[in-house]
């Protein structure tokens, strides 16, 4: 990106003199007129600086964000190719049910010998 440069600031505009001319303008018309001009460019480089601070943060977190992302890709690579040979938990099989069934039946069993099947690990 191009950078452009800025020819004047605030001071070299209020120390501007002029040469005085027989034909010129009326000096306090054009002191008020470049007082203006001042004030304005003043809020011009103000706007300036901090937008390009602004830039700069928002670079910045843009890099730590990609970062991020790029990080979070490769996570889910890894997770994705661990569970690859996963079942999809919404299919419902007969053989998934009988798991289910010896589950609740092995569960009650412990139940009944007086243990809590929550506590086993």
């Amino acid at each position: 990106m191009e950078e452009k440069t800025i020819s004047l600031n605030a001071e070299q505009i209020l120390r501007k003199t002029f040469t005085p001319n027989v034909k010129g303008y009326d000096p306090d018309e054009v002191d008020s007129f470049l007082d203006r001009v001042i004030r304005d460019y003043q809020s011009f480089e103000s706007y300036y600086k901090e937008s390009k601070q602004y830039i700069v943060e928002l670079e910045l977190q843009l890099r730590k964000s990609r970062e991020t992302n790029n990080g979070l890709t490769v996570e889910n690579a890894k997770l994705t190719s661990r569970l690859a040979g996963v079942k999809d938990p919404s299919e419902v099989t007969s053989s998934s049910l009988q798991y289910v069934n010896r589950i609740a039946k092995l569960e009650k069993e412990i139940w009944r010998l007086g243990g809590n099947p929550e506590n086993i690990k």
